[in-house]
């Protein structure tokens, strides 16, 4: 062996070292955040004090029915049998117990069978999110006799939101550029939009613990609040400032839109929550229905509520989205029409070139209007793209 291969060897020995414990200490502190989930104080000293109250009780028919029918979705439960909700039923049946990553990997088939007519619709699974959106509401000389601790950074075995071809160029253009949050600081809303990579506003989750139903249930409560969060900040954003949040039609399409929905898992109980912060704080959180998983029946029912979430995300909480992105770029629109007036081209100016002024101009407005910054920043987004269907890990559902 040379001299050379040997100490090329020799130095790339600690690196390895490093990253195995690396990867230990992440395996540590990863155990660590999904048993603090279940800590008898995990609401009272980290979800209360950020402004997310989580409801034991199951909601009442009445209660199902009256949100519901503001969401624009169905009250019952049409059951549907199939191969999937049969096979994912006799399959969770057939285990003695069932870990984490056994129930993520039987679930996404069953999810993508239900998700295969709503082409707008995109999963990732295991998958953290930007901490963009978190909520961190709370100051800590707020707080009376105890203290505030930080919400750990949403990872949910499965998160379903919508693919890019969902939107238009010019909606995808806004969503790239920095604005400001709540406490007047710096935000990406490219990770607002996109908390996990392709999957924009994410609006259904799945959490798997092993430890209990208080676990699964308190981290539905956190990454959801995160999904609900992230458009009260683009909101916040978009309003026009003569209108401010005194529009009855403005708050009406925001609690459309800052609505979300979790699957919790515990063992083989499956607990389906709704998640709303109706425009404002706090979020709140209430269980819809509990299901048992190696029950046919159950499952066709728990297929079929969620079956109606689809259809609602893709047909009304999309639309609201749009509809805020739309009075985001009409409040861009008119601080261009106020602040800049484009010169009149030069002799010998082409086409092309007085465009490519234009869109530069237009990229340093919003800057301007989200930031008070009038520095030009990043590159366009492409508007080369085509269509693409749902896909769950990598493969299209037709």
């Amino acid at each position: 062996m040379s001299p050379s291969r040997s100490a090329s060897r020799s130095l790339s020995r600690p690196s390895l070292h490093s990253r195995q414990a690396s990867r230990s200490t992440e395996h540590s502190s990863m155990s660590e955040r999904k048993a603090s989930f279940g800590c008898a104080d995990y609401r009272s000293a980290t979800l209360e004090p950020n402004n997310i109250i989580v409801e034991d009780q199951q909601m009442d028919d009445d209660r199902w029915s009256r949100l519901a029918f503001a969401l624009g979705m169905p009250f019952g439960e049409s059951l549907r049998a199939s191969s999937a909700t049969t096979k994912f039923a006799q399959q969770i049946r057939s285990q003695r117990s069932v870990t984490s990553r056994e129930m993520a990997e039987m679930l996404v088939p069953l999810l993508a069978s239900i998700a295969i007519d709503h082409n707008a619709l995109k999963c990732r699974t295991d998958a953290a999110f930007c901490r963009d959106a978190v909520p961190d509401e709370v100051h800590d000389a707020e707080i009376e006799d105890g203290w505030k601790m930080q919400l750990p950074t949403p990872k949910p075995a499965i998160t379903l939101g919508y693919s890019n071809s969902s939107f238009t160029c010019q909606q995808l253009e806004l969503q790239q550029y920095i604005i400001t949050n709540n406490k007047n600081e710096p935000c990406d809303l490219h990770q607002l939009s996109q908390p996990v990579p392709d999957i924009y506003w994410p609006f259904f989750v799945v959490e798997v613990e092993e430890h209990s139903m208080l676990a699964a249930r308190n981290a539905c409560a956190g990454s959801a609040a995160t999904c609900n969060n992230a458009l009260m900040i683009l909101a916040a954003a978009a309003q026009e400032p003569q209108r401010h949040y005194q529009d009855a039609d403005f708050l009406w399409k925001l609690s459309k839109a800052a609505q979300s929905f979790s699957l919790a898992i515990n063992g083989k109980t499956a607990c389906l929550n709704t998640h709303n912060s109706e425009g404002h704080l706090p979020h709140g959180v209430a269980t819809i229905r509990s299901y048992r998983l190696d029950d046919e029946r159950e499952v066709e029912a728990l297929a079929a509520r969620i079956r109606s979430i689809f259809v609602w995300a893709e047909n009304s909480r999309l639309r609201s989205i749009c509809d805020l992105l739309n009075t985001f770029d009409r409040k861009v629109q008119m601080e261009r029409n106020l602040t800049v007036v484009i010169p009149p081209a030069r002799p010998g100016s082409t086409d092309s070139a007085r465009s490519g002024g234009q869109r530069r101009r237009r990229r340093s407005i919003i800057r301007a209007v989200l930031t008070g910054q009038s520095s030009r920043m990043g590159e366009r987004l492409s508007c080369q793209r085509q269509r693409f269907e749902l896909r769950f890990f990598g493969s299209g559902v037709r």
